[in-house]
Formats: C-alpha cells, structure tokens, sequence
C-alpha cells in the first residue's frame, strides 16, 4: 500500500515494513486460518481508508470540472474581448455601383453615399532593354566583372556583377543585391522569339521612378538601350467633391486607399470619367444577427455547464451509467448569479428613451428578443432565448443603437445642459451613473464634487479623483452664481461588462475559480495525507496482529504435541 501526492510534495508514499522471514504459521494448532482472521480484520479496519479514497476520487472529479468551466470561460471572455468595441461588433456592407472601384468596409465606416473620381491608376515603373533581345537565357552578358548603377530616390544603387554571368543569372543578381532587391526588381519578358531583360520599381507611385546610370560592360547593355515602358505614378482621386479644385486631386502611391475615409477601403481597377463611381455604406443586419446568435450560443453553454456543476439542472435519476458530482459552495453560486444578473439588467450607464427626452433606444437585451427561459422542467431552463424576429425588427430600426447596448466602451454622457462629459478613461472610469454638483460664486466656480466627493477644479473644468470616478473629465456650461446638479453617465455595453465579470471570475491570483481550485487541491492534499496516516495505522496493526497470532498459533501447537503425548501415555498404560 502507499500514495504519492501529485499535489504537494509534503505526501511521500507510504512502504509497509514486511514480516516476512520473522514470523509464520505453522498450521499446526486448531485448525484456525489465522491469515484469514489478520485479513477480514484489516479489510473492517479500513473503512475510514476506503472513504478518503472515495472522497479523494470525487475531489479529484471535481477538480476536472472546475478546470474545464474555467477553460470555457476564458474561451468565451477571449470571444467577448474580440467583439467589445462597436468597430469590432458592427458588421457594414458596402457595394460600388461601378466596376472601376471595389470597395471594403469595417465596423469603423458610417453609413452614407460616397462619389469616387478615379483620374489615373497608381503604376509601377518598368525599363525594357528594348535595343536587344537574346536568343537564350544563357547567354553570357558579363565577359568580365562589372557593375550596374541604377539612380531610385536620389540614391546609387550599385550591383557587382560577376564575370560569366549569363542573362539569367544577371537577373537572380540584382533580385539578390541587398541595395536593389527591395527598390527595384529584374524579370525576363519572352517574345516568342527573344528573350528582353526588364527591370521594374518594387512598389508603385511617382516618388518609387528610377532611371539607370550605367550598365558597365555587359554585352548589349547601354542606358540608351532602354525604354520606359510604364513611367511610375501615384493614384489620382476625388472623394465627395474634393478636391474642388480641377487640377488637384488626392494622390496615393497605391490603388488600395485605405485612409480617406474612415473603415473604408478603394480598390481602384480603372479610372472613372467625371461622374464618378457611388459608393454606398450600410449596415449589414445579418452579420450582426449572426454575432448575436454566436454570443447567445457560448453564454448559454456556460450557464448549462454552471447549472450542472451546481446541481441546478435537474437529471435522470434512472440513468445509472454516469455518476454525477455536483458542487456546493457559495462562492460558484456566487458567480453564476453575477453571471445570470449581468445577462438579464440594463446597460450600465445607459438611460431609458422617451420620446420626450430621447435617451437609448435598447439600454436591455430583453428589448431585441434576448430572454432567459424560467419555464420548470424545460430543455432550455435558465438559459438564454433568442427571438430571431423581434431582433430582426430591432435591428432594421436601428442597428447601431443594437450594436451600441453590446459594444459601447467607455462612452461618456451628460444628462444635463448645464455641463458635458469631455471624456473618461478606459478600464479606469466605473461604467454607469455619477452624480456632479458644483457651485459658482462671484463668476467662479468655487467647489465640485462626484459621487458626494471632492473632484478636481481647474478654471471651468472638473476632474473625478476618487476610485469610481477617476478620470472623468466635465466642462461647465452653465456658469451662473448658485449650485447646479445632474447626472454624467459613462456607459458599458453588456459584452464589456460580462467580460470584465468573467476576468473577474477566472483572474490567476484572485479569481473565484483559481481559488476554489486551489481550495481543492489542497484539500486533496489533506486527503493524500489522511490516507498515507491511515495505511501507516492498518500497516502496524496488520504486523501487531501477524505477531499475536503467530505466538498464539506457536502455544496451540505446543499444548497439541503435549495432548497428543499423554494421549499416547495413556494408551500405554492400557
């Protein structure tokens, strides 16, 4: 018997000391199986072994599940984490009413028409030895070393050649030199007959044009020889009217334009004639569906996952073929009604709309058809229902307003005219609402407070300082004599704070799974070490009783030699 702790390196194994060779039976006594007795004694004796085993086993089960669910959120936080921001949430379409301009759009485009102008195509420049043409790609073009010079942005660029380089090797080369192979790059171009060197810029546009100072020695090479095929050049565009003036257009060394408006891409194929191209931004409502169904689909294996950890989901008692363990302690329960509130309360910092004072559209996820199932005995109990068709109408209403309740990020708001928000940060600002009051004497504002505490003054500004609302920037408006309050709200969409909920849920050092899983481990370790103390005890109670019996059996068969003795005796005597 022993057992070598996997979790602490305070459990070594226990080895039982054998007896072997020191005591024995001689089976001469009663007729008695002594080892019979030693073994069903020791077998009672460890009913508190077996149930420490047995516990050990659950605990050991446990410890598997609890690492499983915190695998599974970390999975979900890392998918919550990649749609938090409205660029990353929003879904946009966009389409080109012409074949001249493609077009790519991400979640930061806003929606709207767009005119494109396309004058010219941004190019690459190309030189053609278009004197001569060789017969094979073998051809020696270097009797000797030489060197090719070429002139790219005011810059030499100088390429040893080696003697007895053929015309393929001049080209490998110069795609080798470590001044030229990222400037400019060398190609054959075949007729049908001859074959043409040609050397051509790396990238495109005006500034990348180069010309070639001299060709050395290479046989039929001479800077006269070549021609510029195709003169390097930036694109050339007008987006929306702009620029207005004729002659003036906005230039890019690529024909991808990623950087005139933003979330917006041009793929420029052709030019245009002065209408233009319309290009039109929207909303892709069926994405957006589709990332909703995928958020709804992983939050809901979570809760089924937590239901049956903590015995909230109802199985079959019939079922015998798996046993199933279930966890109850607090701090799980505690997790998973955070998780639960967080899906079914309004958006932290958002205000109910009115038609009277506006406000936001959706501030719950019960407004675009997300609802938790309460029904008893259901497939789906406590889990999240997703009505696809008042999500449809939410989103053909307004799917930013749909995309704000999921993603907004430290959005800040003032309910009041008498101050606005200039800015929060991040992670820093605690999501929801703050009350400001401050007060002006003389035309100067003299105190302020958030949340009922001091802020910072500085002119016709106020700073948050204390833990919820640091950094939260207001501007004063209203800077009439007299004490002036209202609300400042800095809003969190709810895949920001369910994240925040599961970090805070699977932290390393202070995350309620990592420290109940350690509150495991440790009481495996306790367990490790009950078992070792009980093996310890059955051991030496097996060796204490092997001695007894083995002493008792040693007298029995004594007193039958000296019976069998006088029982000879007297017959003797007969």
């Amino acid at each position: 018997m022993g057992y070598v702790s996997s979790i602490s390196s305070d459990v070594i194994a226990y080895e039982p000391v054998s007896l072997s060779g020191e005591v024995s039976f001689t089976g001469l006594g009663n007729g008695t199986d002594f080892q019979e007795i030693i073994d069903v004694t020791i077998s009672s004796e460890g009913f508190k072994k077996d149930a420490y085993e047995a516990q050990k086993t659950e605990t050991d089960y446990l410890i598997d599940l609890l690492e499983q669910l915190d695998e599974e959120i970390v999975d979900l936080n890392e998918t919550l984490q990649e749609m938090d921001e409205p660029d990353e949430f929003l879904d946009m379409d966009g389409t080109s009413s012409g074949d001249e301009v493609d077009v790519e759009v991400s979640g930061e485009a806003s929606e709207g028409v767009h005119t494109i102008v396309v004058d010219q195509l941004a190019q690459k420049d190309v030189w053609i030895n278009t004197e001569y043409g060789f017969a094979s790609e073998d051809d020696v073009v270097a009797d000797s070393a030489t060197t090719l010079e070429i002139l790219f942005q005011g810059e030499t660029l100088s390429i040893d050649i080696a003697a007895g380089t053929t015309l393929s090797g001049l080209v490998s080369t110069v795609n080798s030199d470590l001044d030229s192979r990222n400037n400019v790059e060398a190609n054959l171009l075949y007729d049908g007959d001859s074959y043409y060197f040609v050397l051509t810029a790396e990238d495109s546009g005006g500034d990348n044009a180069f010309t070639i100072q001299s060709t050395g020695t290479l046989n039929n090479f001479d800077p006269a020889n070549f021609t510029n095929t195709q003169t390097g050049q930036n694109a050339r565009i007008k987006v929306d009217g702009f620029p207005t003036d004729a002659d003036e257009w906005i230039e890019r060394d690529t024909n991808s334009i990623d950087d005139v408006i933003d979330g917006i891409t041009f793929e420029l194929k052709e030019s245009t004639d002065d209408e233009g191209v319309r290009i039109t931004v929207e909303y892709d409502a069926d994405a957006m569906a589709e990332t909703i169904a995928t958020f709804v689909s992983e939050v809901n294996q979570v809760i089924l996952d937590m239901q049956t950890l903590t015995g909230r989901l109802e199985t079959d008692e019939d079922d015998e073929e798996e046993e199933t363990y279930t966890i109850n302690n607090y701090a799980l329960d505690i997790m998973y009604n955070k998780f639960k509130n967080v899906l079914s309360s309004g958006a932290l910092g958002f205000s109910r709309y009115t038609e009277e004072n506006g406000g936001d559209l959706y501030n719950a996820l019960s407004q675009i058809g997300i609802s938790t199932d309460v029904e008893d005995g259901s497939d789906t109990f406590g889990q999240l229902l997703l009505d696809e068709d008042i999500l449809e109408e939410a989103l053909e209403e307004d799917p930013e307003a749909v995309a704000m309740l999921f993603s907004s990020r430290a959005v800040g708001e003032s309910d009041s005219d008498d101050f606005q928000v200039i800015s929060v940060i991040d992670t820093v600002t605690t999501p929801g609402e703050h009350a400001i009051e401050y007060t002006v004497s003389g035309g100067t504002l003299i105190s302020a407070t958030i949340d009922g505490e001091d802020a910072e003054i500085d002119g016709w500004t106020i700073l948050g300082t204390n833990s919820h609302s640091k950094g939260l920037y207001i501007s004063i408006g209203n800077q009439e004599d007299g004490t002036h309050t209202g609300t400042a709200r800095v809003k969190q969409g709810k895949i920001g704070e369910l994240s925040d909920a599961l970090s805070a849920m699977i932290t390393d050092e202070t995350g309620t799974l990592p420290i109940l899983i350690r509150n495991y481990e440790e009481s495996l370790t306790s367990l490790d070490n009950q078992i070792y103390n009980e093996e310890k005890r059955l051991d030496a109670l097996e060796k204490s009783l092997t001695r007894k019996f083995a002493a008792l059996d040693s007298n029995l068969s004594y007193y039958d030699n000296i019976t069998t003795m006088l029982t000879s005796l007297i017959d003797g005597l007969e």
